[in-house]
């Protein structure tokens, strides 16, 4: 059977999987606030006729969005003789994201413009219930100094053993869990190298490898949200699961200078190809993003050598015409942590890149002080 070497097609239909078609008044009233506060967010100061334009609404809407947002604090208006320009107001909606998931925790504090106010780390053993829910609490207060008047709209927790615990014990405070691997891909999505890719997919590199998808602008869970279990992939020449050799477990040190963690990143980078070109063939993304809780330049040395192994690969006979780019993320170590503190301004505000407009409106409708998102559920481990 011939191997298909034609060309991807030329992106003329954009994916449209957040339709508005069939939403009742107030469920598109919410929907065009949402994509106004991304505009804004986005695009920074904006006059009306701009931000009509940017979303695609009237100029006599934007105005009465704009109007219930100056209302409620979340906007400002900068006046000029030629016209009034509008901004997120700093500060005025906040967030917590605490990934407890790494070989540290983590806590960042941000705000709906994306300006980290404050970050934390603390040992792993604030994982504990106990611990964990005492360090949020304490950030909380300090969170009420950084930005006086400014509204608590949730706190994000990555999700894990103790996340519910946590979750239950910061009532009434709203928290939400959810899994690290969507944070990072969201993370990546609203401020990294992906804001222009609505269709990529994020490999958090880390006790397990898993990916994190976001296909046609929506975070892809698949079925019992378990997608994103790549590490159970056989790979390479010697078929081992890619757990058994692209896992940060088995890196001996974080020193490029060291040949044994040189030697980690030349069977990992062999290895995670095979995996890209797969998912390649059955997803079709336009951007691969490596990234994970490791020092930037070990990640950059990783997506070199990916990069050389993808136009290697492309020029072979017996492998695809086409792969997706390979990048190595633009955020640090604090990817997950900002991804997840962004988790409630998407359960509020901002389109929600998790879930489709009406599913997202029929559980906006049965909201309480704390809730776990469905997609929260921890992943199973990697094999022995």
């Amino acid at each position: 059977m011939p191997i298909d070497r034609s060309p991807p097609l030329p992106a003329r239909f954009p994916e449209r999987r957040d339709q508005t078609s069939g939403l009742n008044l107030v469920q598109a009233a919410d929907h065009n606030l949402r994509v106004t506060l991304e505009a804004l967010r986005r695009g920074g100061a904006m006059t009306r006729l701009e931000l009509a334009q940017v979303t695609g609404l009237t100029v006599p809407g934007i105005a009465n969005i704009l109007r219930r947002l100056t209302g409620e604090g979340l906007i400002e208006t900068n006046s000029s003789a030629r016209s009034d320009r509008f901004a997120i107001r700093r500060g005025s909606a906040v967030s917590i994201g605490v990934d407890l998931a790494g070989a540290r925790a983590s806590l960042i504090a941000t705000d709906l413009a994306g300006t980290p106010l404050f970050a934390e780390e603390a040992p792993a053993a604030e994982s504990e219930p106990a611990e964990a829910t005492a360090w949020i609490r304490r950030a909380i207060s300090r969170l009420s100094a950084t930005a006086p008047g400014g509204r608590l709209f949730g706190i994000g927790v990555t999700a894990g053993e103790h996340a519910e615990a946590i979750r239950a014990a910061l009532a009434p405070y709203r928290a939400i869990v959810e899994r690290d691997t969507v944070a990072a891909a969201i993370s990546e999505r609203q401020s990294g190298i992906a804001t222009a890719d609505d269709s990529f997919v994020f490999i958090l590199l880390g006790a397990a490898v898993r990916a994190g998808m976001i296909i046609g602008g929506t975070v892809f869970d698949g079925a019992e949200h378990k997608a994103g279990l790549v590490g159970l992939m056989r790979t390479g020449r010697d078929g081992r699961y890619l757990d058994e050799v692209a896992a940060t477990s088995r890196l001996p040190s974080h020193d490029l200078s060291n040949p044994a963690v040189q030697q980690w990143l030349d069977d990992a980078a062999e290895h995670l190809t095979d995996m890209i070109i797969a998912m390649a063939a059955f997803i079709g993304p336009r951007l691969i993003v490596v990234g994970g809780r490791l020092p930037t330049p070990l990640l950059e040395a990783l997506a070199a050598r990916l990069q050389v192994l993808r136009r290697s690969r492309m020029i072979d006979p017996t492998h695809p015409f086409w792969l997706p780019e390979i990048r190595c993320s633009t955020l640090s170590e604090q990817g997950v942590a900002q991804g997840i503190a962004a988790i409630p301004f998407l359960d509020i505000l901002l389109p929600d890149m998790r879930r489709t407009v009406l599913v997202r409106q029929s559980l906006s409708e049965d909201r309480g002080p704390a809730r776990a998102n469905a997609s929260a559920v921890p992943d199973r481990p990697p094999p022995a």
